[in-house]
């Protein structure tokens, strides 16, 4: 993704959410529909808080920017999690299927073709490329890391694609990596939960502040080039041990 167009959805999306908090703020009946979301009568139904999940989750692993598309896990295991802690874990495998559909998308958008991949993003997808032809044993720990955090999985797995890449492996690290993240919030871990539509509207938009910013932050953080000054460090500090 272009530098300057990440700047432009950043900039959009803080305008947006502080136009969310400055009605929240004037508006009592606004503050009140998005607390307890989870005790809503639509996610007290099992059946249809899957489907609403399994969707959610798809439709915002397809979309090429960040979304917060975790809250829905929250709201769909919550009504459960203290009655059978089993159904907390048939959340997270649902919703890790609507993210994996999603997810291949990009796969198969590389291993179709290049020439659908905008300019400006080819030469950022190719420092991952090459990256990953050069270190292929590190391809499962990097497919598992982009699943298990807020990154746009575009970047690793168009990547894969254009190489050919075994897509039954793709497939494998893809769905346990965003399993693990989708546990994470289906047992509401470290409460969470309480971070994204709990009981306080307040901590609620503070945190999508803070999503936002992180994701921008590791949006402008070419993670490859991070990877390999931290292996240059490693190297010079051995050499330097070993004079």
């Amino acid at each position: 993704m272009n530098l300057k167009k990440v700047d432009y959805i950043f900039f959009v999306l803080i305008i947006i959410i502080t136009i969310i908090s400055i009605d929240l703020l004037l508006n009592i009946s606004h503050r009140k529909a998005i607390e307890n979301i989870s005790k809503y009568e639509t996610f007290q139904n099992l059946g249809i808080g899957l489907l609403i999940t399994f969707w959610v989750c798809l439709i915002g692993n397809i979309l090429p920017v960040p979304t917060p598309y975790t809250f829905v896990v929250c709201f769909s295991s919550q009504p459960f999690l203290k009655i059978n802690l089993s159904v907390p874990l048939l959340v997270g495998f649902v919703a890790s299927l609507g993210c994996l559909v999603g997810e291949l998308g990009g796969y198969f958008l590389g291993r179709g073709t290049s020439k659908l991949i905008s300019e400006e993003r080819t030469e950022n997808l190719a420092k991952y490329q090459q990256y990953i032809i050069n270190h292929p044993k590190l391809a499962p720990f990097l497919i598992y890391f982009f699943g298990l955090t807020p990154l746009n999985d575009d970047l690793i797995t168009i990547p894969l694609g254009l190489i050919k890449y075994d897509v039954k492996k793709t497939i494998f690290w893809v769905f346990l990596g965003k399993f693990c993240l989708m546990l994470i919030f289906a047992y509401n871990v470290l409460k969470i939960c309480t971070l994204i539509g709990g009981e306080s509207w307040i901590i609620s938009i503070a945190s999508l502040y803070i999503i936002v910013v992180f994701v921008y932050l590791m949006l402008k953080i070419n993670l490859i080039d991070l990877i390999k000054k931290v292996s240059k460090k490693e190297i010079e500090n051995d050499e330097f041990r070993n004079h």
